[in-house]
């Protein structure tokens, strides 16, 4: 535990996620299907262990538009999480002279997310999904306006959580493979309009991987 609090009686949680420091890991992997999750199911997985209902995810992201194949992508993925409940805060992406693309205004947009929603008490339990260290500042303004709600610091797995967030946390983790398995997405999913979202062929699963709902389960040990 990395603060000497209580954990509140509430237990109403949220989850922000920093897109791209999620992205990332996920494409250097190069198993593209990984991709296609959802965060809100994933907001869930984090919420299970502590029997916390979870209330809101917000994730923070950019749409490139330089690239007409990444930019529909982006906007197919995001679709499906608006589908599913995920309130979507978008930044822009500048392009310098070498033609390199950097993403603007999600840290901030991630920050006054979580700060806003925590004067709205619209949670007791915040998941905060990044490895950005500038993060730090936004954990300690949460933690010193609202020190009776708890703060859970979640990286990225080949990730960890900054040291300047981990103070001001009741808890940290590092997130899974696992975990980003079983948020995976079916091929179609229902659009908020009674449509179906169609999963982009670039985010296929490969043959002979089975999601982790449709394993065999394990026999519990005698």
């Amino acid at each position: 535990m990395g603060k000497n609090q209580e954990p509140p009686e509430g237990k109403r949680a949220a989850l922000y996620v920093d897109g791209f420091n999620l992205y990332h890991p996920i494409h250097e992997r190069n198993e593209p299907f990984l991709k296609w999750a959802s965060l809100w199911k994933l907001g869930e997985i984090f919420c299970r262990p502590k029997g916390l209902d979870l209330v809101k995810v917000c994730f923070c992201t950019a749409v490139p538009q330089d690239d007409t194949g990444k930019r529909d992508r982006h906007n197919t993925f995001n679709a499906a999480q608006l589908a599913s409940g995920v309130t979507i805060y978008k930044g822009h992406h500048v392009i310098d002279d070498t033609g390199k693309r950097s993403e603007k205004q999600s840290d901030i947009n991630l920050a006054l997310s979580l700060m806003m929603d925590a004067e709205d008490d619209l949670f007791d339990w915040a998941f905060l999904l990044s490895a950005d260290s500038d993060q730090g500042a936004t954990a300690r303004f949460f933690s010193e306006r609202h020190p009776k709600k708890a703060l859970v610091g979640v990286a990225p797995f080949t990730k960890a959580v900054p040291d300047k967030v981990i103070p001001y946390c009741i808890s940290h983790f590092v997130m899974t493979l696992d975990q980003l398995e079983e948020a995976v997405m079916p091929a179609f999913v229902p659009g908020l309009t009674g449509n179906l979202i169609r999963r982009p062929a670039e985010y296929g699963r490969p043959d002979g991987w089975v999601h982790p709902d449709d394993r065999p389960k394990k026999k519990p040990k005698a």
